[in-house]
């Protein structure tokens, strides 16, 4: 999905995200790097699907304490509050990330690339 904005930029859709609005799921892309990531890589390589990982250090956090969680329970990380975390596939990491809470769920927001 693709659109323009009054300004000239290109508005793409980035990765199938579920039930994100179609609002929610466009970034502005200037037109000269639309260009240059469809000359280098075929449509069907870049709809390939990406598994992305968020991870939280816990100290001590064991099976028996995952089992043990109720709704409204509050998991305490050895991550400061405010610092980005990695956002990552596989072995390699793409982008720092930050979580908001939108209504009642628990998002991901990239705050810059790595």
């Amino acid at each position: 999905m693709s659109g323009e904005t009054s300004a000239g930029e290109t508005l793409r859709h980035t990765a199938p995200t579920g039930d994100v609005s179609a609002g929610q799921a466009l970034v502005s892309v200037p037109p000269q790097a639309v260009e240059d990531e469809a000359s280098a890589f075929s449509t069907e390589v870049t709809r390939l699907p990406v598994e992305l990982d968020v991870t939280v250090p816990v100290r001590d956090f064991r099976v028996r304490h995952l089992l043990a969680l109720a709704p409204g329970q509050l998991i305490e990380s050895q991550w400061d509050h405010g610092e980005d975390l990695p956002l990552t596939a596989g072995d390699v990491q793409l982008a720092w990330s930050e979580f908001e809470v939108v209504e009642t769920r628990l998002m991901v927001r990239v705050t810059r690339l790595a």
